[in-house]
């Protein structure tokens, strides 16, 4: 199959195009990511990056391990065309564990205790339910127990 040299140029300017609008959204990503693992601190991050591309208001879960014995601070991290996020953190039975919507809280970390070895769901879901599309990403710190630390167990 012969291709002449306009059809050519089309095809290797559709590609170019799809390969920059791709580099653009995961250095966009990449910025939401070195955010979010700033703000673990004094926690060390996992070394994981976990991170959902959001559209359309629409709802989407992670699905994390930790283990027993260490605290742990999830960091929610996103672009601002998405807006703030709002999380939910269910245990393996959907029970619901954290609501960052509760109280008022609107938090974007939350910390906790892991009394045993779990894996827990996080639903992230733009407060505003826009026709936007962006970057969000999930962070987990730990930290070795210290005596005293007047965080929740879980």
């Amino acid at each position: 199959m012969k291709f002449s040299v306009r059809t050519s140029m089309f095809i290797l300017a559709l590609f170019i195009l799809f390969f920059s609008m791709h580099t653009t959204v995961s250095a966009q990503c990449k910025t939401v990511i070195k955010t979010g693992i700033k703000k673990l601190a004094p926690y060390t991050h996992n070394g994981q990056i976990n991170n959902v591309n959001i559209k359309n208001g629409k709802v989407a879960e992670i699905h994390l391990s930790f283990y027993k014995g260490l605290y742990y601070k999830l960091q929610i991290s996103s672009e601002k065309s998405v807006g703030k996020i709002s999380f939910r953190v269910l245990d393996e039975n959907n029970v619901e564990v954290y609501n960052s919507m509760a109280k008022d809280d609107n938090a974007e970390f939350w910390n906790f205790y892991s009394n045993s070895a779990q894996d827990l769901i996080i639903e992230l879901k733009p407060e505003n339910n826009t026709d936007s599309e962006g970057c969000v990403a999930v962070l987990v710190g730990m930290q070795i127990p210290k005596s005293n630390n007047p965080i929740r167990n879980l």
